[in-house]
C-alpha cells in the first residue's frame, strides 16, 4: 500500500495542479506482468535485467571445503545444473521486487510444510519470478527469528506448457523448500528494487523515439498529402469509396500515388521527411546507462573499442566483482549451499565459494600496456651501460616478468670448480 500512495504521487507539482506522468502517459503503478511483458518484447529491457546476471555467472565459481564436499557438489551440478539454475534465479530476481529457487526434494512431506530431516535427494530445481512465486502469508510472530519474512508462497508452475496433461499447476511452499532472492533492498529485505522500474519512464521514452521514428519515416519519406476536393465536381458514391480506398493504402501500404479527378494533392510537411531522432535516442541510452551503472557501448552490444571507453568498461568489470562479492555469493550461492548442507544433500563442511579472477583491464588497457612495455624494452636494450645501473633481473621483475636464472652446466667450458663459483655469485 506504502508503494501505490508513493507511487500515486509521482510527477505531480503545483499541489497536484500539474501531473507531469499523466501529460506524458507514464503509468503510475507497475505489476510484476508489466516488467516480464517488457523483458519479452523490448531490446533494451531484457538487456538491463541480463547485463549483470549474465556477466556475474559467466565463469562459475569453486566450492571451497574438503574432497567430500566438492566431490559431492561435482555430482550434484552435473545433474542438475546448479550454476545455470542459480543464474537463472538471478535474472528473473530483477523481474520484480524478488525471485525464488524452490528445491524439489524427495520424501513425500506435503508442500506446504516446514521440512523435517537430514537426509533428503535433491529432485530438481524451478527458479521463479514474483510472478508465479506470491507470498501468501508472512511470519508475523515478533519472537521468530524470521519475523516479518515470508513463511509461505503460492507457487504457479508450468507455464506456457502444451500438449496432454499439460497446464498451469498451483500449489503452497513452504519457505524450508525455498531460497528467497532480493535485490537492492530498502526498509525489507524481503523485497528489493524490480531492475526496470527506476528506467521506466525512459524506456517508454525509447519506444516513442524509435517506434515514431520508423512510423515518420514510413508516412513521411514519400511526403505528407492534402487532398482538396473540387466543390464544383459532383462525387459518384463508388468513385468516392474508391478515392478513399486508395488514401488508405497510401496511409497503411505501399501506394504514393493517387488517381483522382477534382482533387488537388499537395505536400503540407516537407521538412518533416528529413528529421532525424538519433540525438534524442541517444540522449535517452545515456538516462538508462547512467541509471543502471552499464556502460552504454555495453548496454547496446557495442563491441567498437575505443580509449574513451575503456574506464567505463573497466568500472563495469569492478561493478560485477562487487556484485559478486556482496551480492551473488552471500545471497544467492551460499544460502544455497547452507540449505543442501542443513538437508543433508552435500556433507557437511562447504566453506564459503571462490570467484574466478576477474580481468578487470580490458582489451584496450592490456594492449595499452603490451605497447608500453615494448617501449621500455626497446629504449633499456639500446641505452649504453643501461645493465650496469639496473641488471636485466631487475628490469625483468620492473615489466612483470620472472627474472630470468642462468644455469651452467658442468661439462661447459668451465668446468666443475667454475660452475660452482657462478652458481655462487648468482645469489650474492
Amino acid at each position: 500500500m506504502s508503494r501505490k500512495i508513493l507511487a500515486g504521487r509521482a510527477g505531480q507539482s503545483f499541489n497536484g495542479a500539474r501531473d507531469l506522468y499523466e501529460t506524458l502517459g507514464y503509468p503510475l503503478g507497475l505489476m510484476p506482468e508489466d516488467y516480464v511483458d517488457a523483458y519479452l518484447r523490448q531490446d533494451i529491457a531484457a538487456r538491463i535485467v541480463d547485463a549483470y546476471p549474465d556477466a556475474t555467472w559467466r565463469e562459475a565459481p569453486k566450492v571451497n571445503g574438503p574432497d567430500e564436499v566438492r566431490e559431492a557438489f561435482g555430482k550434484l551440478d552435473a545433474r542438475l545444473h546448479i550454476w545455470r539454475a542459480l543464474h537463472r534465479a538471478d535474472r528473473l530476481a530483477g523481474l520484480g521486487h524478488y525471485g525464488v529457487l524452490l528445491l524439489g526434494l524427495d520424501g513425500g512431506q506435503p508442500m506446504d510444510q516446514p521440512v523435517r530431516g537430514n537426509r533428503f535427494t535433491l529432485l530438481y530445481l524451478q527458479p521463479h519470478s514474483e510472478r508465479t512465486a506470491q507470498i501468501v502469508r508472512w511470519e508475523d510472530n515478533p519472537k521468530s527469528p524470521r519475523f516479518g519474512r515470508p513463511l509461505l508462497y503460492r507457487i504457479t508452475s508450468g507455464v506456457n506448457w502444451t500438449g496432454a496433461g499439460a497446464g498451469q499447476k498451483s500449489f503452497i511452499a513452504h519457505h524450508s523448500r525455498v531460497i528467497h532472492i532480493a535485490e537492492r533492498a530498502l526498509e525489507d529485505e524481503s523485497i528489493g528494487t524490480p531492475r526496470l522500474e527506476r528506467v521506466w519512464n525512459r524506456l517508454m521514452d525509447l519506444d516513442k523515439l524509435l517506434g515514431g521514428s520508423a512510423e515518420m519515416y514510413w508516412q513521411n519519406v514519400a511526403m505528407l498529402m492534402h487532398l482538396k476536393a473540387d466543390l464544383a465536381v459532383q462525387w459518384d458514391p463508388d468513385e468516392a469509396e474508391a478515392l478513399k480506398a486508395q488514401v488508405e493504402e497510401m496511409q497503411h501500404g505501399l501506394r504514393r500515388w493517387l488517381r483522382t479527378r477534382g482533387v488537388d494533392a499537395s505536400n503540407i510537411a516537407p521538412g518533416l521527411q528529413g528529421a532525424d531522432p538519433a540525438n534524442h535516442i541517444d540522449k535517452q541510452l545515456d538516462m538508462i546507462a547512467g541509471a543502471t551503472g552499464i556502460p552504454k557501448r555495453i548496454l547496446i552490444g557495442s563491441e567498437a573499442g575505443e580509449l574513451a571507453s575503456s574506464q567505463n568498461e573497466n568500472n563495469f568489470v569492478g561493478r560485477v566483482e562487487e556484485r559478486r562479492e556482496q551480492f551473488a555469493g552471500p545471497s544467492i550461492a551460499m544460502p544455497f549451499l547452507t540449505r543442501c548442507t542443513e538437508l543433508g544433500i552435500l556433507p557437511p563442511g562447504a566453506d564459503g565459494i571462490a570467484w574466478p579472477e576477474n580481468d578487470t583491464l580490458g582489451e584496450v588497457a592490456r594492449a595499452e600496456i603490451a605497447e608500453k612495455n615494448a617501449q621500455a624494452i626497446a629504449t633499456y636494450a639500446n641505452a649504453p651501460g643501461a645493465e650496469l645501473i639496473v641488471s636485466p633481473a631487475e628490469f625483468r621483475e620492473t615489466l612483470g616478468y620472472k627474472a630470468a636464472q642462468p644455469k651452467v652446466a658442468e661439462d661447459d667450458d668451465l668446468g666443475a670448480e667454475g660452475v660452482i663459483q657462478f652458481n655462487a655469485a648468482r645469489h650474492v
